[in-house]
C-alpha cells in the first residue's frame, strides 16, 4: 500500500460519522468511527470517489444513503453503534486531524489510490 507523503507525524487523523437532521444545514452530532480501516472506506465509497488522490482529498465527506446502507447493513450495524433512520437523518462520513493524545485515530493520512 503506498504511503501518503502529506501525512503530518505530529497529528492523528479521525474519521467520523456526521449525523444531520434531513434538510437542516447544521450537524446534529458526530460518532468517531476511526476504528474502521481506510481500505474499508475505500470499498464502501468506491462509487463516490472521483479524481481524488486519496480518501477525503478535496472532498469534505462521503454519504451513507439508504441504498449503500442496505448493501452493507451487516457491516455497518456491527461497526457503527448507531441506529440508522433515513426518514429523519442524513449520514456523512467526514475526516479531521487531531492531536496525538486522542483515543481512536489513524496515524497516517489515507494512502494514495492504486
Amino acid at each position: 500500500m503506498p504511503i501518503n507523503p502529506f501525512t503530518d507525524k505530529s497529528l492523528h487523523y479521525q474519521v467520523h460519522l456526521e449525523v444531520n437532521l434531513k434538510d437542516d444545514e447544521f450537524i446534529f452530532g458526530f460518532i468517531n468511527i476511526s476504528h474502521i480501516p481506510y481500505n474499508k472506506f475505500e470499498e464502501l465509497f468506491r462509487d463516490q470517489i472521483g479524481d481524488e488522490r486519496f480518501l477525503f482529498d478535496d472532498i469534505p465527506n462521503y454519504q451513507i444513503n439508504e441504498n449503500l446502507y442496505l448493501l452493507n447493513k451487516e457491516f455497518l450495524d456491527k461497526e457503527i453503534p448507531f441506529t440508522f433512520d433515513f426518514k429523519i437523518f442524513e449520514y456523512n462520513v467526514g475526516f479531521c486531524s487531531t492531536k496525538k493524545d486522542e483515543k481512536y485515530y489513524h496515524k497516517e493520512l489515507p494512502p494514495f489510490f492504486e
